[in-house]
């Protein structure tokens, strides 16, 4: 007669004898869990754990064998360089808590889904990346810091693939070697995309940036920085970071001579030029229309009387147009921004490393602004930067000026 009672303590039973088991026969397995070394910087990469609306994560179950923590693994999601190595800092943990002598060495392998990816490996404790010595795969123990390097330089832009690790056991002296193999870690793999840029291809034009705010702040009367710099700014730090002093405004600074001086008469036909040329990704406006303005009876600091309070009348669609530019894109984002037809030109970087809280900076030729924060605000920066701009032409060109907006979405040829 079946007693529900006793044949759950049966089953109980054989759960239990089955978790012994594999208890027991674990100390003979090399069950290792390959991850991402948290405590270490990557290179020539962006390495993301997010799990949100704008960056979804895969998981894997490495199944009973790994304690219950280990056993739902979290699949990061990687963006490379594509002409440079990147370098990810990867850990290895144990996947259970021991009992008795145990295996504590092993083989690993990692297996690509694309062959032309090329990967290698490094011994180093510290990723300082000064010491270059080969990791053996066919050694590794617990507690082992290594670094994966992938050379992506076959593949095009915005491909994506998987390496995928598994553990086996080697000789390991116990009496005994175990034939089990599993998987222990897993990556998501993008190459970066032509819109989207790495920190260290950015490094070049924040110093070229770091040089015009400094000379440009002297306010010198004669000479490179003695005019309004804004757009040759703006164009200096954008063929900076793709190298190119053909196409865009270019200066040497330690001899002092222009080596290239397009057109940049105005800043709007600037973007689009820069489009043309195969550097925009994306070229918008925003009309008057988002903006808004209450007439106050006060003299402002540029002498307009009365003179006018900007505000953000439509944030929902400057909000969404850099959200959909910037979705399921992790990395850096840079914009080409004239404000106030055209009177005042910046660029906007916005570091989507974070998928979860994107952030945004607004810079001009005397460096960071005060506009920047989370990306949901970028509404404010724009208003801010507009408000200054709007109030100091009104005395200088003697009227209120258009309240347009343009922008740029940046990328490589």
């Amino acid at each position: 007669m079946y007693n529900p009672t006793i044949n759950s303590l049966r089953q109980q039973s054989i759960e239990k004898a089955k978790r012994l088991k594999e208890i027991l026969v674990s100390k003979y397995d090399f069950l290792p869990v390959v991850k991402i070394n948290g405590s270490e910087k990557s290179k020539n990469s962006v390495i993301s754990l997010d799990d949100s609306q704008n960056s979804k994560l895969e998981y894997l179950n490495l199944g009973n064998y790994y304690d219950e923590k280990w056993r739902k693994y979290p699949v990061a999601n990687i963006v490379v360089a594509k002409n440079s190595v990147a370098r990810i800092p990867l850990l290895v943990k144990m996947g259970y808590d021991p009992v008795g002598p145990q295996d504590g060495d092993g083989i690993l392998e990692f297996k690509s889904s694309n062959t032309s990816a090329k990967l290698n490996f490094i011994d180093n404790e510290n990723t300082d990346y000064d010491a270059e010595d080969k990791y053996d795969l066919k050694d590794s123990e617990y507690g082992d810091e290594f670094v994966l390097e992938i050379d992506a330089k076959a593949l095009s832009r915005g491909t994506e693939f998987t390496i995928s690790v598994f553990a086996s056991d080697d000789d390991d002296g116990l009496g005994k070697t175990s034939k089990r193999k599993g998987i222990c870690g897993k990556f998501n793999i993008k190459v970066v995309q032509q819109d989207v840029f790495l920190e260290e291809e950015l490094e070049k034009s924040f110093d070229v940036l770091s040089i015009i705010s400094q000379e440009h702040r002297k306010q010198p009367k004669e000479g490179e920085y003695s005019v309004n710099y804004c757009i040759q700014g703006a164009d200096r730090f954008l063929g900076a970071i793709v190298n190119n002093q053909k196409d865009f405004y270019a200066y040497d600074d330690e001899n002092e001579k222009r080596l290239n001086s397009p057109d940049l008469s105005n800043a709007i036909a600037r973007a689009k030029k820069i489009k043309e040329l195969g550097y925009g990704f994306d070229y918008k406006e925003f009309d008057a229309n988002i903006f808004g303005f209450q007439e106050i009876h006060n003299q402002d600091k540029y002498g307009n009387n009365p003179t006018r309070k900007l505000f953000l009348k439509n944030k929902e669609s400057v909000d969404n147009y850099f959200q959909s530019m910037i979705k399921n894109k992790i990395g850096i984002h840079i914009f080409y921004l004239s404000i106030v037809d055209g009177f005042h030109t910046l660029f906007i970087i916005i570091d989507n490393k974070n998928p979860r809280i994107p952030t945004y900076k607004i810079y001009d030729e005397d460096g960071e602004t005060s506009s920047k924060g989370f990306l949901k605000n970028i509404g404010a920066g724009l208003i801010g930067q507009s408000q200054w701009v709007y109030t100091w032409a009104k005395p200088k060109f003697g009227y209120w000026a258009k309240l347009n907006v343009s922008l740029l979405k940046f990328q490589r040829k």
